[in-house]
């Protein structure tokens, strides 16, 4: 089943943030990013539940600096 979620990650300021949080989930099993917006600080994506989980997306943004608001 495909999720979406918002993520709040006040550590994102600039494209190039948004470039390695993109690249980060991309390598993820069965994640799309649909946007990130630098401004609000907000990344909308969408994921598939049987493939990965909304904590192991957190935590692999967490690795790069990039911790996502509870």
């Amino acid at each position: 089943m495909t999720t979406k979620a918002t993520l709040k990650v006040p550590a994102v300021h600039c494209g190039g943030c948004a470039i390695t949080i993109k690249q980060t989930l991309q390598k993820l099993p069965g994640v799309s990013v649909n946007d990130i917006d630098t401004e609000t600080k907000l990344v909308q994506l969408s994921f598939e539940e049987s493939e990965v989980s909304l904590e192991k997306i957190k935590e692999s943004l967490e690795e790069v600096g990039f911790a996502p608001d509870e």
